[in-house]
C-alpha cells in the first residue's frame, strides 16, 4: 500500500522553491565569502602602499568573476524570494523574516561594493565579512525555516542570541585582523584570539545542550566538530611566524559552515528536531 500523505508536512510549490532559493543562495553566498577570502589572504601592500595579489593574474581574474557572478544570482535569488513571498502571503509566513534579512543583507553589500577595491577601510572589509555571513546565515535560515516541521513549537533559548552576537563579532574582528595584517599590524589578531574563547564558551553551552536529543544528535555533533577545528586551526596558526595560506583560508572557510550549523540547531531545537522529510516517512 502507498505511504499515506501527510498534506501539512507536504510544501507546496512555492515552498519548495522557496527551499530551492535558500539552498542556491547558501551555496552563493559561501562563493563570495570564499572569493573575497582567497583575494585578501593574497594581497600584499607595495612599499608605494599599493595592494598586489599574489595569485597568478588568470586564476586572480577567474576568482574575481566567480565573486561577481555569484553576487548577480543572490540578487536575482533574493527578488525571486520576495515575489514567492508576495505572491503566496500568508501561506508562506515563516519565510517572510528570513527574507527581510536576505534583501537587507544583499543591498548593504552592494552599497559598500564600490568601497571594497583597494581594502582601503578596514571598516569596510568587515562588514563585507559579518554582512556576507549574515547573508548565507539568512538563506540557510530560509531553507531551514521550509524544512523543518511547523508544529511542536519551541520557546527560544535565551543563550541563543548571545551566542550568535559573540561569533559574528569574532568573525568581524577576524576580518579585521586579516585586513590590519596585510599592512603589518598583528596585535588584532590577539583580540581575535580572546574573542574565540567567549565564542567556544557560548556555542559550546548552546550544543551541550542539546547533545542528548535524538533529532539533533547528528547536527549537533557536526557543529561541534566545525567549532574544534576552527578552533584548533587558530591555534595553529597563532603559533606560526608565517601562515599559510592554505591553512588560513581553511580557517575561514569554517566560519560560514559553522554559522549555517548553528542555524539549522536553533531552527530545528525550536520546531522539535524534526523536518518534513522525516515526518512524512
Amino acid at each position: 500500500m502507498p505511504e499515506p500523505v501527510h498534506p501539512e508536512l507536504t510544501p507546496p510549490v512555492s515552498g519548495r522553491s522557496l527551499q530551492v532559493i535558500g539552498t542556491a543562495g547558501s551555496a552563493l553566498a559561501l562563493a563570495i565569502l570564499g572569493a573575497s577570502i582567497l583575494l585578501r589572504l593574497t594581497t600584499l601592500f607595495s612599499e608605494g602602499g599599493h595592494p598586489v595579489s599574489a595569485l597568478p593574474a588568470g586564476i586572480e581574474s577567474a576568482v574575481r568573476i566567480l565573486h561577481r557572478l555569484a553576487a548577480s544570482g543572490v540578487a536575482l535569488l533574493a527578488l525571486w524570494a520576495v515575489g514567492l513571498c508576495w505572491m503566496r502571503r500568508p501561506l508562506r509566513a515563516k519565510a517572510v523574516m528570513p527574507t527581510t534579512w536576505i534583501v537587507a543583507a544583499t543591498v548593504l553589500l552592494a552599497a559598500i561594493g564600490p568601497l571594497t577595491p583597494g581594502y582601503r577601510f578596514t571598516a569596510v572589509t568587515v562588514a563585507n565579512v559579518v554582512v556576507g555571513t549574515v547573508l548565507l546565515m539568512s538563506f540557510w535560515w530560509l531553507r531551514e525555516a521550509l524544512v523543518a516541521m511547523p508544529a511542536k513549537i519551541r520557546s527560544r533559548d535565551p543563550l541563543l542570541l548571545p551566542a550568535l552576537l559573540a561569533f559574528l563579532a569574532h568573525v568581524g574582528v577576524g576580518a579585521a585582523a586579516s585586513a590590519l595584517e596585510m599592512r603589518g599590524i598583528r596585535w588584532v589578531a590577539l583580540i581575535h584570539m580572546g574573542s574565540a574563547v567567549l565564542v567556544v564558551v557560548l556555542v559550546g553551552a548552546l550544543l551541550w545542550a542539546r547533545h542528548g536529543r535524538p533529532t539533533l544528535t547528528r547536527l549537533v555533533a557536526t557543529t561541534t566538530l566545525l567549532l574544534a577545528a576552527q578552533a584548533v586551526l587558530g591555534i595553529v596558526l597563532m603559533g606560526l611566524d608565517q601562515r599559510p595560506v592554505g591553512l588560513g583560508f581553511l580557517h575561514a572557510m569554517l566560519s560560514p559552515l559553522l554559522a549555517a550549523g548553528l542555524v539549522s540547531v536553533a531552527v530545528r531545537d525550536s520546531t522539535g528536531g524534526r523536518t518534513t522529510e522525516e515526518g512524512a516517512t
